[in-house]
C-alpha cells in the first residue's frame, strides 16, 4: 500500500542517516576499531542497529583514483608512518597506467628512499618513449581489478619508502603491483558502515581513506 511504501521511503532515509553516522564517528579512530550504530545520539531511540568499521588495506594489487592532468598521486613503498619494511634487492614494482581510452598521458616518477636519495624517470606513452632514467615503457594491455591498462613499466625500487608520480597532458588511473606477487604496503583505510531498521532495510556505506597525499609542488616540478 502507499502507506507502506511511505513507511519504506522513512527507513530507508534514517539507515542511510545511520550508517552515514557511524562512517563519521568511526574514521576518527584508530584501525581496527569499531562503533555501534545504536551508540550514535537519535539512532539508539529509534531502534536501528549495527555496526562501523575501519580496517588497513593490503592485497598485491593497487589502483589509484582517476587522475587528470597536472596532479600528483603518492603511493607509499613502506609501512606508514614508521616507514618500516621498504622493499628488499630484487623487489620490482610494476606501474600500469593509460587507463582511458582516447587518452594518452606521459607521467613522471619520484622515488625516495629510506637514505633519502631519489630516482626520478619519466614517459612519454604517445611516442612510446623513455624521457628520463628508466626502462622504455611496454604497451601490455593489463587489467587489473577490473581496470584496463595499456601501458606498463618496470621499477627497482630496493629502499623506497614513497614514490610520487604526477601526470601530464591526459588523465589515467594507476595500477601497482609487486612483480612477484606479494602484497604491497597497505596505501590507507576502508571504513565500511551498515545500519538495520527494525523493518529490515539495510544501508551500506563505504570509504576509502587513503594516507596522506603530499602536494604536488613539494618534490615534483614540471618539465
Amino acid at each position: 500500500t502507499e502507506t507502506q511504501v511511505i513507511k519504506l521511503e522513512e527507513d530507508s532515509q534514517k539507515a542511510l542517516a545511520a550508517a552515514e553516522a557511524g562512517i563519521d564517528a568511526v574514521i576518527k579512530q584508530s584501525v581496527n576499531s569499531s562503533v555501534q550504530i545504536n551508540s550514535l545520539g537519535q539512532f539508539n531511540t529509534q531502534g536501528i542497529t549495527g555496526e562501523a568499521q575501519v580496517t588497513t588495506v593490503s592485497k598485491p594489487t593497487f589502483i589509484s583514483p582517476l587522475l587528470q592532468k597536472d596532479e600528483q598521486y603518492t603511493f607509499y613503498l613502506s609501512d606508514y608512518p614508521t616507514f618500516a619494511n621498504p622493499p628488499q634487492p630484487g623487489d620490482l614494482l610494476n606501474l600500469f597506467f593509460v587507463s582511458e581510452v582516447g587518452q594518452c598521458p606521459s607521467i613522471e616518477i619520484l622515488v625516495v628512499t629510506n637514505t633519502y636519495t631519489q630516482e626520478r624517470y619519466a614517459f612519454n606513452t604517445c611516442g612510446a618513449t623513455q624521457i628520463i632514467n628508466a626502462p622504455t615503457a611496454s604497451n601490455v594491455p593489463t587489467e587489473i581489478d577490473t581496470v584496463a591498462f595499456q601501458w606498463k613499466t618496470q621499477l627497482s625500487v630496493t629502499d623506497g619508502i614513497v614514490m610520487f608520480i604526477k601526470v601530464y597532458g591526459d588523465k589515467t588511473k594507476l595500477g601497482f603491483k609487486f612483480d612477484s606477487g606479494t602484497t604491497l604496503p597497505s596505501q590507507g583505510k576502508m571504513i565500511e558502515s551498515e545500519a538495520r531498521t527494525t523493518s529490515g532495510v539495510v544501508k551500506r556505506v563505504q570509504l576509502f581513506q587513503s594516507f596522506p597525499q603530499i602536494p604536488s609542488n613539494f618534490f615534483m616540478t614540471s618539465f
